[in-house]
């Protein structure tokens, strides 16, 4: 079925002019391949000029900011220009700390008159040394419109070194925001154009890519004549996450050569989480083939990688992606609108309480590497304690009597029965519990865990 499976080398030291303007090579400011704010540390001077490269940064750059800072902030990590993790601001005196945790954006006072005209008062902090921080400095002072009294400071101290913290869940939030599509497909653009130009630069510089990289840099030509949605019966970067266990610490291009669709279409794929598909070149009547590259986001600043696929003529009975141009009409807004919203009400909480659970499993393995009966207990509340959160999210009411027994059903009692001792880090002890968990879930989604 394959001609060609081959892992490319970089090639982008080939290309003596920016793709774009045609200025001299190499830059002396190097460009990100894919993005930093989405955790892409690689950069080169030998793709684009400096101008073209400043061109991108004041609006292209940012338009998929606020999807990336909403996986960033759930799954606690930072890209390579963040400080720290990236804070949700929302419209109602909160913000979504890291991990979505929901604080408020300063201490919360509120003084409610009782009907014997005592005063009940309820004060919120994020923090117990926020809660000092506003005793000693003037957040009391202004509270009480006077100095405090030190038995006073002394009482509400007091209170709140006993005070056990109550952590908000991670939940849904609403959020309104403007999408600038435009830009959304001019960055995607521009992203597959450099993985082309880094590994495949004839391609880059090919007359069929004139329009798309007039559409990326110079803003000419409608966004709906390159935005298309894409249904691909192969997907390279699938594999990859399903292999290595990438998910959201990865970015990646794939690019279509398709025959059938007289197409080549490239997809960005940002953290697992958002997909831009864009027509790179029409009129294409050359071999089937797919071009996958990724890098991933520990800030290695290592190049990406790549692989080529090319398909033998007539041995795909059907074609490599399906493709369907966007409607001009109201209705491709109110799409990714939906699409937003959707990331924000599922993906974002589940991600959050997803991540939560990792780093509770990895503490688990650091406390106790072999595997006995109280880490196995362990375990289990765990998963007990995920399934809780997510019956929260999801709004169903789970029956944990039944989870339990489930994960006993799909690996843990032969866990008890045939790998105590052994480490918990082995790959059949990982691979057990993993697809214990997998399974699990198979039947959350399928309702079979609910109370009856």
């Amino acid at each position: 079925m394959f001609t060609r499976f081959e892992k490319l080398s970089k090639r982008a030291s080939e290309l003596k002019n920016c793709f774009y303007c045609g200025t001299s090579l190499p830059a002396t400011a190097k460009e990100h391949i894919f993005n930093s704010s989405w955790g892409g540390s690689h950069k080169t001077g030998n793709l684009i000029c400096n101008e073209c490269n400043s061109s991108f940064s004041t609006q292209t750059d940012i338009a998929f900011a606020v999807y990336v800072q909403a996986v960033m902030n759930s799954w606690s990590f930072k890209g390579e220009r963040h400080k720290e993790v990236p804070k949700i601001i929302l419209e109602n005196g909160y913000f979504l700390d890291q991990g979505a945790k929901l604080k408020f954006k300063q201490p919360f006072v509120k003084d409610k008159v009782l009907p014997d005209g005592s005063i009940n008062s309820t004060l919120i902090f994020n923090s117990k040394s926020q809660a000092k921080r506003w005793i000693e400095g003037q957040g009391m002072v202004t509270w009480l419109g006077r100095d405090p009294l030190t038995a006073e400071k002394e009482n509400l101290q007091k209170i709140i070194r006993e005070t056990k913290p109550d952590i908000t869940d991670a939940k849904p939030q609403p959020m309104s925001v403007q999408l600038n599509l435009r830009e959304q497909y001019r960055s995607s653009a521009h992203t597959i154009l450099k993985c082309l130009g880094f590994f495949l630069p004839e391609w880059v510089c090919n007359d069929f890519t004139k329009p798309v990289r007039e559409f990326a840099r110079y803003d000419k030509g409608n966004w709906l004549s390159f935005a298309v949605e894409v249904e691909q019966l192969f997907s390279p970067s699938e594999q990859v996450i399903s292999m290595f266990g990438l998910g959201v610490y990865h970015n990646s291009v794939e690019v279509y050569w398709s025959s059938s669709a007289k197409m080549v279409v490239g997809v960005l794929n940002i953290l697992n989480r958002i997909q831009r598909s864009v027509v790179i070149s029409e009129n294409y009547s050359g071999a089937d083939a797919i071009l996958y590259v990724g890098e991933t986001t520990n800030g290695s600043k290592k190049p990406p990688e790549a692989v080529y696929i090319e398909f033998a003529p007539n041995q795909l009975s059907v074609p490599l992606l399906g493709i369907q141009h966007f409607s001009v009409s109201n209705t491709t807004y109110k799409y990714f609108q939906d699409e937003f919203a959707k990331l924000m009400s599922i993906s974002y909480p589940i991600d959050a309480i997803t991540a939560s659970l990792i780093q509770k499993i990895e503490a688990t393995n650091n406390k106790n590497l072999k595997l006995n009966k109280i880490t196995l207990e362990e375990y289990l509340n765990l998963f007990l304690g995920f399934f809780l959160e997510l019956d929260k999210v999801a709004g169903c009411s789970v029956d944990l009597n039944k989870v339990r027994s489930t994960l006993l059903k799909y690996g843990f009692t032969t866990l008890a029965n045939q790998h105590i001792n052994k480490l918990s880090t082995e790959a059949d002890v990982q691979s057990l519990i993993t697809s214990a968990f997998e399974l699990t879930m198979k039947d959350f989604q399928a309702g079979m865990l609910n109370a009856d």
